[in-house]
């Protein structure tokens, strides 16, 4: 049973959001970060420091509090809109420990942030890797972007160097956990 800590700005969200998540077999929910495994947070652009737990945020301008988040720490991303169906997806990622954002939060954080100790990915290298993540070639993703197959693979080579891996599956695991591309 994984505990999960509800905190939220108004008690009428932390109550919505505490009833969809007791519906959900294995999951226990708490009003407290003791002994918590996730927490689920209303957050706001000047919140308090977040507590080092696996987390989903949901609120809109998130820039502040995801600079100040530990590397290793799993975090999930969502707007205010986001559903119960969305809220419990990204709750399960980040329990399995992914990093998630909704189409929201697409820039809110950026390579620099997320690769820790390694270079940051440029914005081309992304768009390749997400191509990576589908499972294309160099010479699709090539296609798809307008570039050689041999552009393609100098840029698949750069990301597998930069997050760290040897080959293109280690390199999709890490992208998955660090939230620099979806499934």
């Amino acid at each position: 049973m994984k505990r999960i800590a509800v905190v939220g700005m108004s008690p009428l969200w932390a109550s919505g959001v505490s009833a969809v998540l007791s519906a959900h077999a294995g999951w226990q929910v708490q009003s407290t970060t003791d002994r918590a495994d996730a927490i689920v947070m209303q957050a706001q652009p000047d919140a308090a420091e977040l507590p080092a737990l696996p987390a989903v945020l949901v609120g809109d301008d998130l820039r502040e509090l995801t600079a100040q988040r530990g590397h290793g720490l799993p975090l999930a991303l969502l707007a205010p809109e986001a559903g119960a169906d969305a809220l419990c997806a990204a709750l399960a990622a980040v329990l399995q420990g992914l990093s998630v954002r909704d189409a929201a939060h697409a820039s809110t954080w950026g390579p620099s942030v997320i690769a820790g100790e390694h270079e940051p990915l440029t914005p081309r290298e992304l768009e390749v890797f997400e191509l990576l993540g589908k499972g294309l070639s160099n010479r699709d993703i090539g296609g798809v972007l307008g570039i050689s197959a041999h552009t393609a693979k100098y840029h698949v080579g750069q990301i597998l160097a930069k997050v760290g891996a040897a080959t293109r599956a280690e390199a999709l695991r890490s992208g998955l956990q660090m939230g620099l591309i979806g499934l």
